[in-house]
């Protein structure tokens, strides 16, 4: 009987049940993101940007993901009277934003973000992160043993960078700072020494490899962070005492760091040097501004940033790679859809809070700080972390009574 009580245990500490919503949820998304890290990757690439065997494989995989979605929200949609209405004015404004800017991306995440309601939270991100293990070990091995290219660049400051198998020299570091994030939420926190060294381990070899200084630094202050202050969080008084600031995070971020690009002047000797620390950023935050303009819905953009596929394009002057999340998707989706994106970050923030978690307010303000310079907030293939505006949390404090319950009656077995 110990046996049993043990699995039952181990099942309700990761919140997952075996319906079938649950199912075809996990199934699709776990599908979703091995297809798009397989597209991020060497094995998808071609220099005559043909479509290789692997790359129809993932779009193979991707569009049965999005076939089980559906089927997903036909078995179980679960929109609620509450919820219908701003369910409807999403959709309104993501159907327009991906007219202006001719992204398809919008409609399939906005099926993604769909078929999460009713899904529990933990069940999100314990299929992303099996996903994006699996998927980081073996292309991360197979580079290093030259089965797939590991290819090499040196910018124009002279940096050295190995891409690890991927078509982004960034792509490794990311993927693991988003499943450090996801490790943590699923622990509810905890984080032993143990536990951070070997993160950091691995985060320093990933540094050296990529010279990613951001995720480096994020994901080193991460753990020091959740070491150090995450036993402070299961009382969360400092959280607590700054809720509204907290909600508010998702609009004080976009408004400062697209108002910092929109005043960016060489004259400026302060802007200057800032912007020489965030690798030019600035520049292309301010040049995107004037290029592409602010538009209701958006307008359509190709980005051109330091990716294997490109390097012809950034030779003969066209990188034109807007790094801020915020800057980014206002530019190529527009006023309306920025601030449906601000909305269900703040109301991801005040679910948390609901949810007396506030080990997760903590994540998501990082990643809310980290999208003022990298291109994250809207990135299934990363950060899964918006589909809880959707997902249900369980209260903490329900949490630990419905486990009590549940060794009791396996006791009297």
């Amino acid at each position: 009987m110990r046996g049993r009580v043990l699995i039952r245990k181990k099942i309700f500490q990761n919140n997952l049940s075996y319906d079938v919503p649950t199912i075809l949820f996990f199934a699709g998304f776990f599908l979703h993101e091995l297809s798009v890290i397989i597209d991020t990757s060497m094995f998808a690439y071609s220099a005559n940007e043909s479509m290789t065997p692997l790359g129809f494989f993932a779009k193979i995989i991707r569009f049965t993901a999005y076939g089980v979605m559906l089927l997903k929200i036909i078995y179980d949609c679960g929109v609620g009277k509450k919820n219908i209405l701003f369910l409807y004015a999403a959709a309104g404004i993501t159907g327009l934003s991906f007219v202006a800017s001719r992204n398809s991306v919008l409609v399939f995440y906005l099926l993604i973000m769909i078929a999460a309601i009713g899904i529990s939270d933990r069940t999100v991100l314990l299929s992303t992160i099996i996903a994006q293990s699996l998927m980081l070990f073996i292309t991360v091995s197979l580079s290093m043993v030259n089965v797939i290219e590991n290819a090499v660049n040196i910018d124009r400051k002279g940096r050295v960078r190995e891409f690890l198998g991927f078509q982004w020299a960034t792509t490794a570091p990311i993927l693991f700072l988003f499943i450090v994030f996801g490790g943590i939420y699923l622990n509810r926190w905890r984080l032993s020494l143990i536990g951070a060294v070997l993160i950091n381990v691995v985060n320093v070899f990933l540094f050296i490899l990529t010279d990613s200084r951001m995720a480096f630094l994020v994901t080193f202050v991460t753990t020091l962070h959740f070491l150090c202050f995450g036993h402070l969080m299961k009382k969360g008084s400092f959280a607590r005492a700054l809720k509204w600031i907290f909600i508010a995070l998702p609009w004080l971020f976009a408004v400062f760091s697209i108002y910092l690009h929109k005043i960016y002047t060489e004259d400026s000797a302060f802007l200057v040097k800032l912007n020489a620390k965030l690798s030019n950023r600035l520049y292309l935050g301010n040049r995107g501004i004037k290029e592409y303009g602010i538009h209701l819905f958006g307008n359509k953009i190709k980005w051109v940033g330091y990716s294997i596929g490109e390097t012809d394009e950034v030779k003969a002057g066209g990188y034109n790679f807007v790094d801020c999340s915020y800057l980014q998707i206002l530019l190529e989706y527009g006023v309306l859809f920025l601030l449906l994106i601000l909305v269900i970050y703040s109301f991801i923030i005040y679910k948390a809070y609901k949810s007396n978690k506030y080990y997760a307010v903590w994540i998501l303000a990082i990643i809310l700080m980290f999208g003022m310079t990298e291109p994250r907030l809207l990135n299934l293939l990363y950060n899964p972390f918006i589909l809880l505006a959707c997902a249900g949390m369980i209260k903490e404090k329900e949490q630990r009574i419905n486990k009590e319950e549940i060794l009791s009656d396996g006791d009297k077995c």
